[in-house]
């Protein structure tokens, strides 16, 4: 049976993911994650991953075009399961982004450790959907 606390704290990690990403917040958003953490993807040809982490792939912006972005692109992200054993966890995170009339819907498959401190994201693979533009 799963611990209702730990589900309460995986569920909170991801949700300051989320919460990061949505406000253009990158000091919230890695706090989710373990330092080390990789996000995983194919390249464009779908033959060699990319593994990068967290640190790698903080955009540099300045807070103008941080300002700017929050302005041309709407993205939420819901949680559609947990399942953990453990230390260890699983999320699926579903996102709709939208920018410029681009729409596509992103599927995070999010792991999660419980490390000294705390249910930290150690690694995610996605997959990108474009969705009909309105």
């Amino acid at each position: 049976m799963q611990s209702e606390t730990a589900i309460l704290e995986i569920t909170r990690a991801v949700r300051n993911y989320v919460d990061g990403v949505v406000e253009f917040d990158f000091i919230l958003g890695e706090s989710a994650w373990h330092p080390d953490g990789l996000k995983i993807a194919l390249d464009a040809h779908g033959e060699r991953l990319s593994c990068k982490t967290i640190r790698q792939t903080r955009p540099n912006l300045t807070a103008e075009e941080i300002g700017s972005a929050r302005q041309q692109i709407s993205q939420r992200g819901s949680i559609e399961s947990v399942d953990r054993t453990g230390n260890a966890a699983s999320v699926k995170l579903v996102w709709v982004f939208e920018k410029a009339g681009v729409r596509k819907r992103i599927t995070d498959y999010i792991l999660l450790l419980n490390s000294a401190n705390g249910w930290r994201i150690v690694g995610k693979i996605f997959d990108e959907e474009a969705l009909d533009s309105q």
